[in-house]
């Protein structure tokens, strides 16, 4: 495994937005999951809009992301369709519906669409630039067809997966990405570090 650090790897940093009651967010997940409110022909590419977005001019916090998504993604509709599928969704399970409403709907769902796709993508995207400058190849991001293939990104000719750290300690990357068909690269943002974890897929082709 290659461990590259802060010379390489830009920080992302990740603001709360909201409080949600306790234990809202994992049936507000099983929700969305259910009524498949999050799905690219809903909110868009998250991928393709996030690299538009990175392609401007000026500042990438996550509010410049916000407006990037609502100016010209159409952001406030797309949040507003998501939200409204999360919502029926909840009218059908046995939940409690003075703490569950369409307001909290719309927090959960702007709070996806804008905080972690601006966590989540910017770790992906300093990851990779930082592994292409590694290995000294050309790069791009996914499109949409080649994402739902779980493909981040090329490096070369070579099919990348990017997935926070945290994800190994979970087993979540072991058991969804292969090895020997995909480079695996994990960031960590709050250590500027992004490790490759089979460089040899690369460098022994």
């Amino acid at each position: 495994m290659i461990k590259l650090t802060n010379k390489d790897f830009q920080p992302v940093v990740q603001r709360d937005r909201y409080e949600f009651p306790l234990y809202a967010k994992p049936i507000l997940n099983i929700a969305t999951q259910n009524s498949q409110a999050t799905r690219v022909k809903i909110v868009g590419s998250m991928k393709e809009q996030f690299t538009d977005f990175l392609k401007q001019s000026g500042e990438k916090g996550v509010k410049d992301w916000e407006n990037f998504y609502n100016d010209h993604c159409d952001g406030v509709n797309k949040i507003g369709q998501s939200a409204n599928k999360v919502w029926k969704m909840l009218n059908k399970m046995p939940v409690d519906h003075s703490v569950f409403t369409l307001d909290l709907c719309r927090m959960y769902i702007e709070d996806l669409a804008y905080n972690k796709t601006h966590f989540g993508m910017s770790g992906e995207y300093y990851s990779v630039l930082a592994s292409a400058k590694y290995f000294d190849l050309p790069h791009r991001f996914s499109n949409a067809e080649e994402e739902a293939q779980g493909i981040d990104a090329f490096i070369g000719d070579y099919p990348v997966q990017v997935k926070p750290h945290d994800s190994v300690k979970m087993h979540h990357v072991r058991n969804h990405a292969d090895v020997d068909t995909t480079l695996v690269i994990t960031y960590e943002e709050k250590k500027n570090t992004c490790y490759i974890h089979n460089p040899d897929f690369i460098l022994n082709k």
